[in-house]
C-alpha cells in the first residue's frame, strides 16, 4: 500500500484510531536494500499541540515509555518532533484488543478458560514489571498504569499480548519525585474504590481493574457498568455483595472464583498483594487443571474469530484529511528564523517611516507655533495701542479755540407708532 505522507523518518499508510489527545497511525520504516517493518506512530493532535498541559503529558508518557522494555509492554522505537508537533515511533501488534476479541468470542459461545487464565497472566506480568520500576538512584518509581481496560490490551495473531496506553500512569520521574494523588483519572467501570476516594494509589489499583478484565472477559458482561457514572461509581463503592463468576459459567472452577475474588476486593488491604502474585496463582492453576497454554494456541484462537482481519490488516483512514495532515512540513525553526528577518526588516523600515514622521510632524509644528506667537505678539501690540489711545485725556475746547455751544440737548421724540398708541 502507497504512503500517504510523512511523519519523521515513517512513511504514513493510514490513520487506524483518534483519542483525545493523540491520533494513531500504520506507518513503515524503510532501511537499506528494502528492508522494511511495520510501526505505530502516535502523534499529539494538532489542536492541542500548543497547550502546554497536553504536551506535558504526552511528554511524561514518552519518559516512561523510553524506560520499560519488556515482553508483554509495547515497545518503544523512537520520541521525536516534527514541525512543532510531539510523536511516538511505537511496535506494531498485528492483532485485536481484549474487548474486540471477548466480544466476538461471547457471541460463538465465550472465550475458552485457560486462554483467559493465559492472558491476563501475561497482563499481570507486565504490571509487576513496571511496578518494580526503580530510577536511576535505586528508588522505587511507584508506577500505577491507572487505565488497566480490556481496550488497552493487545491480543496478537502470533499469540503475543501487550500491555499498552501508559498515557495517564502515575510514577516518580528523576525531575518529579512528588506526584499529585488527587486528580480522577480513569475509566469509570475499572476503577479501583481508592481511586475514587482520592487516596494515595499503589499497584494493588492496578490489579483491582484487571480482575474486572478478567471477570468481563469471562462472562461478556460488564461488572459494575450501571448505565451512568453515577450509579457505576456507587457500584463499586457500595454494593456489598457481588455476583460469583459461577452463576455465570458453570464451567469456572472454585479456585478461578477464588483468585477472582481476591483481585476483586473492595479493601485493597485484603487484595491479592500485587500482579506477581496474581500471575503466579494463575500459572499454577494452569499447570495443575494439566492445561500447557502457549502463545501459539491464543493467536490461533485469535485468528479464528477474525480471519478478515488476520490477513488485511486493520481498516485504516486514508482520506485527504489525514493526507494533509501528514504531508511534509517545512521545518518549524526555519520558518521561524525567516519570519523572524521579514519582521525585523520590516520593523526597522517601519522605524525609518516614524522618524521621517517626527521630522516632519516637528517641522510643521514648529512653523505653526512661531506663526501662533506672531499672530498673538501682533495682536497683543495693537491692542495694547488702542487702550492707551482710549486713556490718554482728550484736548478742551478752550485750547482749541472753540466756543462751548449753549444750547441744550433736545430731548428725544417718540416715535409715531409710540405716539398713536398713547393717543
Amino acid at each position: 500500500m502507497a504512503p500517504i505522507g510523512r511523519i519523521g523518518r515513517y512513511s504514513i499508510v493510514g490513520r487506524i484510531a483518534v483519542g483525545g489527545m493523540a491520533e494513531i497511525f500504520l506507518a513503515r520504516e524503510s532501511g537499506p536494500r528494502s528492508v522494511a517493518r511495520n510501526v505505530v506512530v502516535k502523534r499529539i493532535l494538532p489542536q492541542i499541540a500548543e497547550d502546554q498541559a497536553h504536551i506535558e503529558s504526552f511528554v511524561r508518557e514518552a519518559e516512561l515509555y523510553m524506560r520499560l522494555r519488556h515482553p508483554n509492554i509495547c515497545a518503544t522505537y523512537e520520541f521525536g518532533e516534527e514541525a512543532g508537533s510531539f510523536f511516538l515511533g511505537l511496535e506494531f501488534v498485528h492483532g485485536v484488543t481484549l474487548r474486540d476479541l471477548a466480544d466476538r468470542a461471547t457471541r460463538a459461545g465465550g472465550m475458552p478458560l485457560e486462554l483467559v487464565a493465559k492472558i491476563i497472566a501475561d497482563v499481570a506480568r507486565a504490571l509487576h514489571y513496571a511496578h518494580a520500576q526503580k530510577n536511576k538512584s535505586g528508588e522505587p518509581l511507584a508506577i500505577v498504569h491507572r487505565d488497566v481496560t480490556p481496550e488497552n490490551i493487545m491480543v496478537g495473531f502470533d499469540g503475543s499480548v501487550k500491555l499498552l496506553d501508559f498515557g495517564i500512569a502515575r510514577f516518580k520521574s528523576d525531575q518529579q519525585t512528588t506526584t499529585s494523588n488527587g486528580t480522577l483519572k480513569g475509566k469509570f467501570a475499572y476503577m479501583s474504590p481508592e481511586q475514587y476516594r482520592r487516596e494515595p494509589l499503589d499497584a494493588r489499583s492496578d490489579i483491582f481493574s484487571l480482575g474486572v478484565c478478567m471477570y468481563e472477559t469471562l462472562t461478556g458482561q460488564s461488572l459494575f457498568d450501571r448505565g451512568t457514572e453515577f450509579q457505576t461509581v456507587a457500584a463499586i463503592l457500595f454494593e456489598q455483595e457481588r455476583p460469583s463468576i459461577r452463576t455465570l459459567r458453570s464451567d469456572v472452577p472454585e479456585a478461578i472464583d477464588a483468585i477472582l475474588a481476591s483481585a476483586l476486593e473492595r479493601d485493597r488491604a485484603h487484595r491479592c498483594p500485587s500482579a506477581d502474585v496474581l500471575e503466579r496463582r494463575l500459572l499454577e492453576w494452569l499447570n495443575g487443571a494439566g492445561h500447557i497454554v502457549r502463545n501459539r494456541d491464543v493467536g490461533e484462537f485469535t485468528a479464528k474469530m477474525f480471519p478478515e482481519r488476520a490477513r488485511a490488516g486493520p481498516k485504516l483512514n486514508r482520506s485527504d484529511a489525514v493526507r494533509e495532515s501528514t504531508a511534509p512540513k517545512r521545518n518549524r525553526s526555519i520558518e521561524t528564523l525567516a519570519f523572524r528577518a521579514d519582521f525585523e526588516e520590516e520593523e526597522a523600515k517601519l522605524a525609518r517611516t516614524q522618524r521621517r514622521k517626527k521630522m516632519a510632524i516637528g517641522v510643521v509644528g514648529g512653523a505653526v507655533v512661531l506663526g501662533v506667537l506672531a499672530a498673538s505678539a501682533y495682536a497683543f501690540s495693537a491692542s495694547t495701542n488702542r487702550r492707551a489711545d482710549e486713556l490718554s485725556p482728550a484736548p478742551s475746547r478752550q485750547d482749541s479755540g472753540e466756543q462751548p455751544s449753549r444750547e441744550q440737548p433736545s430731548r428725544e421724540q417718540p416715535s409715531r407708532e409710540q405716539s398713536t398708541t398713547k393717543n
